[in-house]
């Protein structure tokens, strides 16, 4: 099923959450770092395992839709039709024959 094109400004609000979002999961990966990093300090390591599947996790699906909105990116720029003014330079550039 084919679905219209959003338009420019509902792909960009879409691409606005979807960079949040990413950028969230990114924190939250920071912080589980830094937990790795003093469990490993403090506590000999024994954390660690949890952690690494809370940090699997995110890896899983915590950018699913930032590859969803490049996607639709894409397929818009690709829809976008030729801007009347490069036609006129391209035009201006050949002549007329």
């Amino acid at each position: 099923m084919n679905k219209p094109l959003p338009t420019m400004q509902q792909a960009s609000q879409e691409a606005e959450f979807q960079l949040s979002a990413a950028k969230d999961v990114l924190e939250w990966q920071h912080a589980l770092i830094r937990a790795v990093h003093l469990d490993h300090l403090h506590g000999g390591g024994q954390g660690i395992g949890t952690l690494f599947e809370v940090a699997k996790y995110f890896n899983d699906t915590g950018f699913g839709g930032v590859y969803s909105a490049i996607d639709q990116f894409k397929t818009l720029g690709e829809s976008t039709p030729q801007n009347a003014q490069s036609e006129n330079v391209a035009r201006e550039i050949g002549g007329d024959q």
